[in-house]
């Protein structure tokens, strides 16, 4: 039997795709142009002039939308507001704020959104006196995300928060290649973020919750209380006040019921989550249709019951438009059980607009299903395209939809297909193959936004194979039964179901730790693909879907065949134009409060000084930020790696580098840091072969020929002849390798790593020449490491300085700051323009560039 062919779109449906594709554009403007511009040369029907004026115009209207809900002006009295720059000899605002929404993040975390915020700070002649009277009230109309580590109570939306913690802007890291996560926060309203840990901040809860919300965390109680019977306290405490009543060591088997049914992750551990998003798995734990086939297994159900008692049900309505209504009642109940992530409420518009057309008799595609939720969800909230979620949601949906006519051309049904004589275990076969088929079809579509966004490869994509037909069939059927049974009053019955659906998702956590444990789950470092590859996969992946069921390709394929493989030559063709330039150039990449600086010299030669670094142990920069900066259009391969000292911040994201990288050469100032750390540091030092660098070595770099050398100016190789401090303690600042980049002589950059005011005394004291073009600003940019002096002698004519958005060190200083505005020389921070780019041709000034901003 022959498959149809995949038909082309509708009209409306095109013109959708302009509408999200300029909504998106705010954020990625080149992806989206050229997406929309791939659309105009493969459908002809947008060749009239009426037609193409109205697409133009859905694009330019929903990139104006999108544009005005991000960056509409603020109120004059916001958050922002310069009386609030946090200062340590004042003591935190205190801030109030009515919870919007509550998710559970792994590891023992709460979100909490607060809106109409208050924020308070104590008047400035009165700094003993912290009475709300007393104080000046500034208010943000928009969102503030509350981050709460160990949170000891629960908040419900509808209730009053209130704390001693500092708000800060939402600002994300700003890298090339990599998305800035500013735009996603302000998608959602978010504004504004606090940061706190158990009782930091004096947190204290009033009000009364929604009555909805009330109710769920009630559903919730009932739950944990038959996951965790030992733990008797409730949920609600005497005061009526709702507390944390989790067991936060549950076993992992456990917690992922919970996330799968109420989309909390609070109970599942990190590394947990780490080892799920490295196996492929993670959009298993995420709510989306998946998930909502439960509801249609409960309607599905309904319905024969139904027929049992009615038998002429039937002839009314045939049972899958049956079922499909019967679905829709529990699909909202689920909604509001998960607390509506997008791609949840993307799945249930399908649902519905599915039962719409089912009882209209307009049977309907999933592609066209799936364009009809996106466009309510777009017209509702049109940043709702920019959340990733939703866009992994919608996209492994949209290929699903295109790949069915090829999968049918694949897996040809035959005639016992579907009916009694197919015995049980072929058609379990089957379903097992096409599950296989679809996961791949998906992964190698989606390779390139995985490769961008996530910097995973997805190797492991045969386990959705083995977990996904478990969680749909088994574990969420199961859990439904063992809640409904727990708020019937049947504890005993509650209990042993649950303990039975935690057990798959216990074998399979267990698995994934013992593969990690094995160095067998962590893929190895993969070029990240220029952008280019995203539209390219999408012409291809349209092309291969028109080759089903048609003897030959048509003319639109045929386009999006050839347009899909130019786009595809574009990655290659820029990193062969990078080979071959002869230009020196310095990228100070954005990794927040550290140092990560990468410099890129003739014949692709690339040398990495130190990596960053966080005292988070959910949060390495150099896995996150460093080396996806490296990877971009580019192979995971470093001609060498420089650490100037073992400080986190510039050290800690190292490990990961000299882990996953290919590293022709190690240097060092000689030391390691304390701890696990350091000794994960001493073992990776003896394996490359690290070298200690002290005053007076010299690298050369690349073609002697070239003139390009790098001298080591600090630490002497007898470190002890320097000045002792007067208290008697030796910083590791003080044994910083500073280093010079010279060009036949000339001094093109200085970088002195975290050197003190003592470093730099000595550094005049020893006669080294010590003149630079660029200098990248002594620790960060401190007053602590400010000497006019030393300035003078360098004399750039620019001075970069990595440093995090409102650090509380208050790097650059002040001094800083006012010394080099008095000299004229420009001053550019990480915080303020995120990655900032110096090339340094051989003739010809230097060209500066930022992530953020372009400079002169």
């Amino acid at each position: 039997m022959r498959s149809p062919p995949q038909q082309a779109p509708l009209l409306w449906q095109i013109y959708l795709a302009f509408w999200i594709s300029g909504i998106t554009a705010v954020a990625w403007p080149f992806p989206a142009l050229v997406c929309a511009l791939l659309l105009l040369f493969a459908d002809k029907r947008l060749r009239r002039a009426v037609r193409l004026g109205l697409a133009t115009s859905l694009w330019l209207l929903g990139l104006a939308v999108a544009h005005w809900q991000l960056y509409s002006p603020a109120p004059v009295h916001s958050l922002s507001d310069s009386r609030l720059t946090e200062r340590r000899d004042k003591p935190p605002p205190h801030v109030c704020g009515v919870v919007s929404d509550v998710q559970g993040l792994p590891d023992n975390r709460l979100r909490v959104f607060l809106q109409n915020t208050r924020v308070l700070r104590a008047p400035q002649s009165s700094a003993t006196e912290h009475s709300v009277e007393n104080r000046e009230a500034l208010l943000a109309p928009d969102l503030t995300a509350w981050t709460w580590e160990a949170p000891f109570f629960n908040p419900l939306p509808g209730q009053a928060v209130c704390l001693d913690r500092q708000p800060r802007e939402v600002h994300g890291f700003a890298n090339e290649g990599l998305a800035d996560f500013d735009v996603w926060w302000k998608a959602r309203g978010v504004n504004f973020q606090v940061w706190s840990r158990a009782d930091q901040g004096n947190p204290q809860l009033s009000g009364e919750a929604s009555t909805p919300a009330v109710w769920r965390a009630n559903l919730i109680q009932a739950f944990l209380t038959a996951l965790a019977p030992k733990d008797p306290e409730p949920l609600q405490n005497a005061d009526g006040a709702f507390h944390s009543a989790a067991v936060y060591d549950m076993p992992q088997g456990k917690a992922i019921l919970v996330a799968l049914l109420f989309g909390d992750r609070r109970f599942i551990r990190q590394q947990t989550m780490n080892n799920f998003a490295a196996a492929t798995l993670a959009h298993s734990l995420a709510l989306s249709g998946q998930h909502l086939s439960v509801t249609g297994l409960l309607g599905l159900v309904c319905v024969l019951a139904a027929a049992r008692l009615y038998a002429p049900l039937y002839l009314k309505q045939p049972r899958h438009v049956c079922a499909v209504h019967a679905a829709c009642l529990p699909a909202l109940v689920y909604l509001w059980i998960g607390n509506a992530p997008a791609s949840l409420v993307r799945a249930s518009c399908m649902l519905f607009v599915s039962a719409v057309w089912l009882t209209r008799h307009h049977p309907r595609t999933m592609l066209d299903a799936l364009c009809a939720a996106l466009l309510c969800i777009t017209v509702v909230s049109p940043l709702s395209a920019l959340d990733v979620g939703l866009q992994l949601s919608a996209l492994c949906v949209g290929v699903i939809g295109l790949g069915l006519p090829l999968l049918r051309r694949v897996l040809p049904p035959n005639a016992e297909s579907g009916t009694a004589r197919e015995s049980f275990s072929k058609r379990c076969v089957r379903r097992l193959l096409q599950i296989l088929l679809v996961s791949m079809l998906i992964q190698t579509t989606l390779l390139p936004m995985n490769l961008l966004i996530f910097d995973n490869a997805g190797f492991w994509f045969p386990l959705n194979m083995l977990w996904l037909p478990a969680v749909d069939l088994l574990v969420l059927p199961g859990a439904f039964i063992g809640l409904a049974l727990q708020m019937l009053g049947m504890d005993t019955a509650a209990r042993l179901t649950l303990n039975l659906m935690a057990a798959p998702g216990q074998w399979l956590a267990d698995a994934l730790v013992w593969f990690n444990g094995h160095n067998l789950l962590q893929g190895p470092a993969l070029l990240r693909p220029h952008w280019t590859a995203l539209p390219a996969f999408a012409a291809l992946t349209g092309a291969l879907a028109l080759t089903a069921g048609r003897s030959r390709l048509p003319d639109a394929g045929r386009r999006l065949l050839y347009i899909g493989l130019v786009l595809l030559c574009v990655g290659p063709i820029a990193r062969l134009q990078s080979r071959f330039s002869q230009d020196t150039r310095l990228r100070v990449v954005d990794v927040g409060q550290g140092q990560a600086l990468v410099l890129r010299f003739p014949g692709h030669l690339r040398l990495l000084l130190d990596g960053g670094g966080s005292a988070s142990p959910r949060f390495d920069p150099g896995k996150s930020l460093v080396a996806p900066v490296l990877t971009n259009n580019d192979a995971p391969r470093l001609t060498a790696v420089i650490n100037s000292h073992p400080d986190i911040d510039h050290m800690g994201g190292l490990i990961h580098i000299l882990q996953q990288f290919s590293v022709d050469a190690f240097f060092d100032n000689g030391q390691g840091p304390a701890g696990l750390a350091g000794q994960q540091w001493d073992k990776l030092r003896q394996e490359l072969g690290s070298r200690p660098l002290a005053e007076g070595d010299e690298l050369i770099v690349g073609d002697p020929d070239s003139g390009l050398r790098l001298a080591v100016l600090h630490p002497p190789r007898k470190t002890l002849c320097m000045e002792t401090p007067t208290n008697g303690v030796q910083s590791t600042n003080d044994e910083s390798l500073v280093l010079r980049l010279l060009r036949r002589g000339e001094g093109l950059v200085l970088l002195p790593g975290d050197a003190s005011k003592r470093v730099l005394r000595r550094l005049l004291a020893s006669g080294h020449d010590l003149h630079a073009n660029v200098l990248i600003a002594p620790h960060h940019g401190s007053d602590t490491g400010f000497l006019p002096d030393f300035y003078k002698a360098v004399q750039p004519r620019l001075v970069l300085a990595s440093c995090g958005f409102q650090n509380s060190y208050g790097h650059p200083g002040r001094k800083l700051q006012a010394w080099l505005a008095q000299q004229g020389i420009p001053l550019l921070t990480t915080a303020q323009y995120g990655q900032i780019s110096v090339t340094l041709p051989e003739r010809g000034p230097a060209r500066v560039s930022s992530a953020r901003a372009k400079t002169d």
